[in-house]
C-alpha cells in the first residue's frame, strides 16, 4: 500500500525518531505532519477532534479510498460516526483506511487490512558467526536475479489483493514492481541451498524508506517469499538475520508488514502473531472501514491479474 494522503509534504524540519521504531514503540502523528497537513487543507475537525484525510485512487486495484493517515483516538473509538461523516466528506470514496496506532483495535467496524511491525535490535541479531547450515544468503548487488525477483514481487502483490477479495490491474503491478526494483535505495538478499545455482526465495528491502506523520527513517522489508516449503522457515529466519544486520549497519530500524486477509483469524493472523512471538512489535496498522451498503470495492473492477 501507498500510504499517503494525496499530497501532505514531509516538512523538512520533520524529526526522525527512528529510536521509537527500533525499540518498536507505537508511530504516531508529530506536530510538524499535523501543521503540514493543515497547510495542505487536509486537516479536518469533528467536534473539535482532529483528522487527516484525502482522496486516494489506489493504483492496483483502481479502488477509490479515503486514507487516513492520522485520528483522533476518540474517534476511532466512535468508529461508525466517524465512517459516516468521512464518506459524506468524500463520496466518491468506497472504503476508508484508516491508520491506528500500535496494536491497537479500537473498533469492530475497523477491520485489519496492513499490520507494520519493527524488529528490536536484540531479537533481529544472530549470533556472531552463526549461520544456517545448508543455506546461502547473498546480496544480488549485481541485479542478476531481478527476472526472479520481478515475478515474486508481483506475486505478492497479486496474492495481497486476492486475500482480500480483490484483483488487480496487471500494467499497475508492472510499473509498481519495476519502481521497485529501479530505486536507488532497493536492495535484495537471495538464499541459495547448498548444491543449486538459482536462489530459492528473496528478501527485498527498501533502505531510504519514511514514514510522513511521524517522521521516522526506516528500512523497510517489503517482502519475503520462498518458494521451496521445505526450505521455508529456514530462509525465513536467514534472510530476517541478513536483513536486520543491514539496518543496524546503517543505525536504522527494520519494519516489516502483514497484509491481512478477509479473514482475520486465517493465515494472516497466525502470520503476525507468530512474528510478534519471535519480538516483532507492532509500530501502526491500517484498518479498513465500508461504507454503508456498498458491496465489495472489487466488485466494480473490470480488470484481472493475468500472469
Amino acid at each position: 500500500m501507498a500510504a499517503n494522503p494525496g499530497a501532505v509534504p514531509a516538512p523538512s524540519s520533520a524529526p526522525r525518531p527512528s529510536a521509537a521504531a527500533a525499540a518498536g514503540a507505537a508511530l504516531t502523528a508529530c506536530d510538524d505532519y499535523l501543521a503540514a497537513a493543515d497547510e495542505a487543507g487536509l486537516l479536518h475537525r469533528i467536534d473539535g477532534l482532529v483528522y487527516v484525510a484525502g482522496e486516494y485512487h489506489e493504483p492496483l486495484t483502481g479502488v477509490d479510498q479515503c486514507l487516513v493517515e492520522y485520528a483522533d483516538p476518540r474517534l476511532l473509538r466512535a468508529a461508525p460516526a466517524f465512517l459516516a461523516a468521512l464518506f459524506a466528506r468524500f463520496p466518491e470514496c468506497t472504503e476508508a483506511i484508516v491508520r491506528v496506532a500500535g496494536a491497537d483495535d479500537p473498533h469492530p467496524a475497523l477491520t485489519p487490512r496492513l499490520s507494520y511491525l519493527s524488529l528490536p535490535v536484540e531479537a533481529g541479531r544472530a549470533p556472531q558467526g552463526a549461520e544456517t547450515p545448508g543455506l546461502t544468503v547473498a546480496l544480488d548487488e549485481a541485479r542478476e536475479h531481478d527476472a526472479a525477483v520481478h515475478d515474486w514481487l508481483r506475486r505478492a502483490m497479486v496474492t495481497a489483493a486476492a486475500d482480500r477479495g480483490l484483483t488487480t490491474r496487471p500494467e499497475a503491478v508492472r510499473a509498481a514492481v519495476d519502481a521497485l526494483l529501479d530505486s536507488p535505495g532497493r536492495r535484495t538478499f537471495v538464499v541459495y541451498a547448498d548444491g543449486r545455482d538459482q536462489p530459492a526465495g528473496h528478501a527485498t528491502l527498501c533502505v531510504d524508506a519514511h514514514d510522513d506523520p511521524s517522521g521516522t527513517d526506516f528500512v523497510e522489508l517489503v517482502d519475503i517469499l520462498i518458494d521451496d516449503p521445505l526450505l521455508r522457515s529456514a530462509a525465513v529466519t536467514a534472510l530476517v538475520q541478513a536483513s536486520a544486520r543491514l539496518a543496524d549497519g546503517l543505525g536504522l530500524p527494520l519494519v516489516g508488514n502483514v497484509c491481512h486477509g478477509l479473514d482475520e483469524a486465517g493465515r494472516s493472523g497466525v502470520v503476525a502473531a507468530a512474528l510478534e512471538a519471535r519480538g516483532w512489535r507492532r509500530t501502526h496498522q491500517y484498518r479498513h472501514g465500508s461504507r454503508p451498503g456498498t458491496e465489495d470495492a472489487g466488485a466494480s473492477q473490470d480488470q484481472e491479474e493475468t500472469p
